[in-house]
């Protein structure tokens, strides 16, 4: 589904709000929810999944908007024509640059990694209120002070999103570049996660009931894992990585099959969103505490 067909689905245009879409999103869900429709249940299970589908991919369609220009590369040099002995100059010019620019790269990536440290230090600051504030709570998050706060959040995590990517453009040390693409991705992914709107729970079909509770079992061990890596630990002051691992791994393994035992349940994105999440929450895990 791409941006467009997914604003026609929200019945929303492309400059709207933030809060117009998910006014419109809840409005939707409402009436297109199994529950208002139990005369023909498999059409409004279509519809559902249609319309979290769309709503997930504005959401995160925004947040990896407004990236970075790329940086412009260097100028070509103009091509001349040169003697024997100019050309032997030349060539010494063009060593001496290279070592020029081998240490000049060092310096660069030493830069890069302190720059880097700082943005994850912020991010995790973010990531840290996120929780402090409760805001993986919606009915918390609608009050008017928390809307404010998860903005603020949200708008800061970006800001660390694409000041890292536009770090792995000044780089070409695939280590440093596989540290900021799964540093990305767990931010984007984690995002994606606490955009899933989980409004509605069916009350009469027992296909959603049970694939509601595999989902919510999912991410109630979710929960514990990546509250305890942004959040829990630093109130403690140490971490309790080898239970926070085995969480994650717990929760990927309940996502995945909640995901093949009711592929056609309303849940289905939202599952599909968190074991993304789940994934790259594992993979930050392992790169980033290997020393822990």
């Amino acid at each position: 589904m791409n941006i467009q067909q997914s604003y026609e689905i929200l019945q929303v245009q492309p400059s709207a709000k933030n809060e117009v879409v998910i006014a419109s999103y809840k409005k939707l869900a409402f009436k297109y929810h199994p529950d208002k429709n139990r005369d023909r249940v498999e059409w409004a299970t279509a519809a559902m999944t249609r319309l979290n589908i769309a709503y997930s991919t504005i959401m995160g369609h925004r947040f990896k908007s407004d990236s970075l220009p790329p940086e412009p590369g260097p100028e070509k040099e103009k091509p001349e024509r040169t003697r024997p002995a100019q050309e032997r100059t030349r060539q010494a010019r063009a060593r001496e640059n290279e070592k020029v620019n081998e240490a000049l790269e060092e310096l660069r990536d030493e830069l890069a990694i302190t720059r880097f440290i700082k943005i994850r230090e912020t991010a995790k600051e973010a990531l840290y209120r996120f929780f402090q504030y409760n805001l993986f709570t919606f009915t918390v998050r609608e009050q008017i002070h928390s809307t404010g706060i998860f903005n603020e959040i949200v708008f800061i995590l970006r800001k660390c999103y694409h000041a890292t990517a536009a770090l792995s453009r000044k780089t070409t040390d695939p280590e440093m570049h596989e540290h900021f693409n799964v540093f990305r991705e767990m931010l984007f992914d984690f995002y994606r996660a606490a955009e899933c709107v989980s409004l509605f729970d069916t009350a009469e079909n027992v296909y959603d009931i049970n694939a509601y509770r595999s989902y919510k079992k999912a991410d109630d061990i979710l929960h514990a894992a990546h509250r305890e890596i942004f959040f829990d630990r630093h109130n403690r002051g140490s971490f309790k990585s080898a239970a926070a691992y085995d969480a994650i791994l717990k929760a990927e393994q309940y996502f995945d099959n909640a995901l093949h035992a009711f592929p056609k349940s309303t849940w289905s994105v939202e599952t599909h969103i968190k074991l993304e999440y789940t994934r790259s929450l594992n993979r930050y895990i392992e790169l980033f505490f290997t020393d822990n």
